[in-house]
């Protein structure tokens, strides 16, 4: 269970990440997630229609893109291999095969693409033993052609080039620290509906793959005010749930004593709940949770006793 749900983390990744790549499309493209093909457990990954064929895609990763394209992620603990890829043609396949009158989706407006962090050297290779041709039309981007139906491209993320499609490689467990500081940058600028909370789905599991990288920019100060932004949500929601419990806590106590010292200690408690919660799930350190929740410099000496 703990397996699986660590890899539906990384999908939440993807979907956010998928969602910020094509995020100057967002008008024209409808995004699906976990995109069910039966009545049965059978999804793809992600469906992305292209609702008006003359608007240009603007990410080069959609250049292949017709009205109807199957996208497949393949998360750092997950295989490509000739099984995996012929599972995603089946998955097209099968897609196609849906429609609600016949042809309703012509072969002729189906794409397929996956989508990983590592180079697949097997997959390639054996893809070319069978006859098929792969070639690099952009860093990172290959597209396959030979015995084919629709167009069928494979994405490789820790291929492309630094600070490009920087929401995509920033899932992975070995994130460059200028690819870290360039999706940091580029999520606070977000304004959109949506768009926040997509920086936040990837950033989460960014931070939690590569802690020792955000720890780096953490300590440069535009970098830790610009984490501090992002995660405020977090951070408020992690707060809140250790000062109740905090408050809760030091409220008994100080109601069973009768004094102001069971009041005081209660306040104490609160702090160092609330420090903890900070540094256990947002991966902040001791200073910067206490800079998060306004403890002032003078005290944190004293609180690092208590930690």
């Amino acid at each position: 269970m703990g397996e699986m749900k660590h890899k539906k983390q990384w999908h939440m990744g993807f979907y956010g990440a998928m969602e910020l790549e094509f995020r100057d499309n967002k008008g024209s493209l409808e995004f699906y997630r976990e995109y069910q093909l039966s009545k049965k457990p059978l999804e793809m990954d992600m469906l992305l229609i292209q609702k008006n064929k003359d608007v240009p895609i603007y990410s080069d990763i959609g250049q292949i893109f017709r009205r109807h394209n199957i996208i497949e992620y393949k998360s750092p603990e997950d295989q490509l291999g000739i099984d995996q890829f012929y599972k995603g043609i089946a998955y097209v396949c099968l897609y196609k095969s849906l429609g609600k009158k016949v042809n309703e989706i012509p072969p002729d407006e189906l794409t397929l693409t996956f989508i990983r962090e590592a180079y697949p050297a097997k997959l390639i290779g054996q893809l070319i033993g069978m006859g098929y041709d792969v070639e690099e039309k952009r860093s990172g981007i290959y597209y396959v052609t030979g015995k084919l139906m629709f167009p069928v491209q494979i994405i490789v993320t820790g291929q492309m080039e630094s600070h490009t499609h920087l929401s995509l490689k920033a899932l992975s467990k070995q994130i460059k620290k200028e690819d870290a500081k360039a999706f940091v940058e580029m999520a606070t600028g977000f304004t959109e509906p949506g768009d926040k909370e997509n920086a936040d789905a990837v950033l989460q599991i960014s931070v939690g793959a590569n802690q020792y990288v955000y720890d780096t920019i953490k300590e440069e100060d535009n970098m830790c005010e610009a984490l501090r932004e992002l995660m405020k949500d977090e951070i408020e929601a992690e707060v809140k749930n250790a000062v109740e419990s905090g408050l809760a806590e030091g409220h008994s106590k100080g109601l069973a004593e009768g004094r102001a010292e069971g009041r005081a200690e209660g306040r104490e408690k609160e702090r160092i709940k609330s420090i903890r919660s900070l540094m256990k799930n947002l991966k902040l350190s001791a200073e910067q949770a206490m800079d998060s929740i306004d403890i002032p410099e003078s005290e944190h000496a004293k609180y690092l006793k208590m930690l």
